[in-house]
């Protein structure tokens, strides 16, 4: 008898966050949408790819080394960064939002810290290794392209290299701002 005591003890002692349905569905609201995200980072990254895999052909850049190295440089920053994404979702899927409140945030704890880490070092290396691409190709579109429209996608590329870091910026903060609410 006293280990039945010992028992309801313990559990009426344990520290315990009391969910309401309300509370659930906005957990599970905010997951959706965090995932959603995701997805449809990925699905930019993979047109994106498309679009220098298509550039590649079209200018049969394959017969230059400096240029397979530059928009290799571009198109693996992306490979590597949608394989990370896919990784995050697959652990994102992976936690039990049925367990207990502790183990659940837990599980929750890792996966914002991984997503810091995704985002604090993974995202920069990447997005480096894509603009090393780029430079590296310069030299190709400046031998090949009237001074103008050489000028135009040097600049271009700068404006919206700025557009991207501001909105990813935006994007990581919202995300971890999510997660760290949960």
């Amino acid at each position: 008898m006293d280990n039945f005591k010992e028992l309801q003890n313990k559990w009426q002692n344990q520290t315990k966050v009391s969910a309401t349905e309300d509370g659930f569905q906005t957990l599970l609201k905010n997951v959706k949408s965090i995932e959603n995200k995701q997805k449809t980072g990925n699905i930019v990254l993979t047109l994106t790819i498309i679009i220098l895999v298509s550039f590649l052909i079209y200018v049969s850049g394959y017969k230059s080394a400096t240029f397979m190295l530059g928009i290799g440089l571009m198109i693996g920053s992306l490979v590597i960064r949608i394989a990370v994404e896919l990784f995050s979702l697959k652990k994102l899927r992976r936690i039990n939002f049925s367990k207990d409140s502790s183990t659940f945030k837990k599980d929750l704890t890792k996966y914002y810290s991984f997503r810091k880490y995704t985002h604090y070092l993974i995202t920069p290396i990447a997005l480096v290794t894509y603009v090393i691409g780029f430079v590296i190709l310069l030299p190709q579109f400046k031998a090949t392209l009237s001074h103008g429209f050489y000028l135009y996608i040097l600049f271009s590329a700068i404006v919206l290299l700025i557009i991207f870091c501001v909105f990813m910026y935006k994007q990581i903060k919202n995300e971890l701002g999510k997660l760290k609410q949960l």
